[in-house]
């Protein structure tokens, strides 16, 4: 018989927070803004446990991972074709000790590639067609 070691999780005061914002590097009308408004209260209401705070943990005192799996409401697709078709970008944020935050574009949510920014790095944990976690490289 052989026993597996389980990885140590040790838990953080940080969490990661996820949202959908209207792409800061671009102009759009009141009417476009209300439009934006309106299918991110959309994607937030479907997405439900996607836009909610996520508890931050180390595995063997590595680099921080989601707690939580997030469930599949709502698809990397479907975000994708709303965020081309509304000029929006998906914002992971990571709060706590260390504050960490990125943007990411339609194009890099459905490649899976890693989102960076001056603050730091994200990858974002797909499982199919839908994101499951965040990882802090």
């Amino acid at each position: 018989m052989s026993f597996v070691k389980r990885p140590e999780l040790v838990e953080s005061n940080q969490q990661f927070l996820i949202k959908m914002v209207p792409n800061p590097a671009s102009k759009v009308s009141d009417t476009q803004k209300l439009a934006q408004e309106d299918v991110i209260n959309q994607i937030t209401r479907a997405g439900k446990d996607l836009f909610k705070p996520n508890p931050a943990v180390s595995i063997d005192g590595s680099n921080l991972k989601s707690r939580q799996l997030y469930n599949r409401t709502v698809s990397i697709e479907d975000m994708a074709k709303a965020m081309e078709k509304y000029n929006l970008v998906m914002q992971v944020n990571l709060k706590g000790d260390k504050s960490m935050t990125a943007m990411a574009t339609a194009d890099q949510l459905r490649s899976g590639s890693n989102i960076t920014s001056p603050s730091g790095s994200f990858s974002l944990v797909r499982h199919g067609k839908y994101l499951r976690g965040i990882d802090v490289l």
